[in-house]
């Protein structure tokens, strides 16, 4: 007898053992190896994926990878093909016409995208991933900022942060300083966005490590917390959980700071300045909060504060290097400078800037090699064909802006820095949908207009005074980064700016 219940207590044990193992097999398929099978079962090619890493395992410590993988990937698979991101599948499409289907055309199927992670409130309403409705509200709001009437006003609060920066460089080039420029550049636009946005006068040039933009640089630097986070099941809705891991709590506070102080002076005076802060408040009164409430104001003042500050200085500061580089390149811009501005006034006006075609082409040239986003993302919300490829709807799209850029067949010798690429004969060469560094159709960049009339005039104003010149400390070749959000140049620009001949 008492063989017997031994023999069925071990047969107990065996069988929850033989349960628990069929259950953690389950659960290791499920987590582990389901996810990896969409495009297997779409037909649809793309690299490897390994549990739990998917795609990402080389990224998972080196963010500053990506951009590369994905031309790496662009150059092996084609022009569509599958990854994964941890275990989120993603459609990379880099065909140009299938992108204007996405992007213009079908946009109605594509209007969307969502964060990686799951964004605490609220900053899960900024711009950049608002959804449906409350990003058409958003997008209507702030719009007409950007007009062209509106961006003739904005001048005259550039050139007052421009003349504050142009006395930096005078200074520096009388003592034969050399200076890290980007950090120059930094401090310059983050006074300007303050200025024009949100009518704040600020000192950010003038005063070291100033505070405001010291937080910018933090929200926008690499989070390595957050694919570490997405190795846990639900690691995108834990996200939201943990302790403000990309500092937006610290950046909202300086924007709930500047907006209720509006908000007091707009109480005291008739003559509301008709910034983009000033145009939010005005909409949340007219329509009572239904469109926009003090929630969405914060999280858009939050979005130009960083956008605003980084992706126009970014550029700015790969600009001024290549220039640096390349002096008859420098040259042939300051003959254009000279021809079209003879510098009778203290400042190019609106319409002058926009017919100079080289300053045009050499933004262009490093927009195209340093896309401040290297890739887009959109979201599918309905099943349909583009090109005889099938997009389920749920389907995540992610066009790789960096590969695109850099794909020789398009850009021949594409790591050379050649604003020539942009004349008008080499552009009707291209598909349109070839370069895309603010993107296209209706969730293009909103700013796209005052980021490229800042670069420009701080460009001008700069050349027609003084030259850019290489240093032993000038590192070359330079690198890049990859931020929460942008790329951005891996080190100091270290230049010496001195007097025109």
């Amino acid at each position: 007898m008492a063989d017997f219940l031994q023999t069925i207590i071990q047969f107990e044990k065996d069988h929850w053992v033989a349960l628990l193992v069929g259950f953690l097999v389950v659960l290791f398929y499920w987590y582990c190896v389901a996810p990896f099978t969409v495009f297997m079962k779409l037909g649809i090619k793309g690299p490897r994926p390994l549990p739990f890493f998917g795609n990402s395992i080389r990224n998972l410590f080196d963010p500053n990878i990506l951009p590369k993988l994905h031309v790496e990937w662009y150059k092996k698979y084609g022009k569509v093909f599958g990854i994964y991101f941890f275990r989120q599948h993603m459609l990379m499409v880099a065909d140009p016409d299938m992108l204007k289907e996405i992007l213009v055309k079908d946009f109605s199927k594509f209007h969307d995208r969502k964060p990686i992670v799951e964004i605490p409130k609220p900053y899960n309403k900024m711009l950049t991933i608002a959804q449906g409705q409350k990003w058409k509200d958003i997008r209507n709001t702030l719009t007409p900022t950007f007009s062209a009437s509106k961006m003739k006003l904005m001048m005259t609060f550039m050139n007052q942060a421009l003349d504050t920066f142009l006395l930096k460089a005078e200074n520096a080039s009388k003592t034969g300083e050399i200076v890290d420029f980007h950090r120059w550049l930094q401090s310059l636009t983050m006074e300007v966005i303050l200025s024009t946005a949100f009518g704040v006068k600020a000192e950010t040039q003038t005063v070291e490590n100033d505070p405001i933009t010291e937080l910018a640089k933090k929200a926008m630097a690499p989070h390595p917390l957050v694919a570490l986070v997405l190795l846990l099941p639900f690691g995108d809705r834990l996200f939201k959980y943990l302790p403000d891991p990309l500092d937006f709590d610290k950046i909202g506070s300086v924007a709930a700071d500047i907006i209720a102080e509006r908000t007091k002076e707009n109480g005291n005076r008739k003559d509301q300045r008709k910034d983009m802060l000033q145009m939010m408040l005005d909409a949340k009164e007219e329509t009572g909060g239904e469109k926009i409430d003090n929630e969405d104001i914060q999280a858009q003042s939050v979005v130009f504060l960083l956008a605003g500050y980084e992706t126009s200085s970014t550029t700015l500061g790969f600009v001024c290097y290549h220039l640096a580089l390349d002096t008859h390149m420098q040259d042939k811009l300051r003959d254009e400078i000279d021809h079209m501005w003879p510098g009778d006034e203290a400042s190019p006006s609106y319409d002058v800037i926009h017919k100079m075609e080289y300053l045009d082409m050499v933004i262009n040239e490093a927009l195209r090699m340093y896309p401040p986003g290297f890739a887009i993302q959109r979201d599918c919300n309905e099943t349909c064909t583009i090109k005889g490829v099938t997009i389920p709807n749920g389907m995540p799209i992610l066009a790789p802006i960096y590969a695109i850029h850099h794909d020789p067949e398009i850009y021949p010798d594409p790591e050379k820095f050649d604003p020539e690429r942009f004349t008008d004969a080499e552009k009707a060469k291209r598909h349109p949908y070839t370069y895309l560094p603010f993107g296209h159709g209706p969730h293009n960049c909103v700013g796209m207009r005052f980021a490229l009339l800042e670069i420009k005039l701080t460009l001008v104003r700069l050349l027609k005074k003084f030259k850019l010149e290489r240093t032993e400390k000038t590192a070359v070749p330079l690198g890049y980064v990859v931020g929460s959000v942008l790329t951005c140049p891996s080190g100091k620009i270290m230049l010496k700016v001195s007097p025109r001949d």
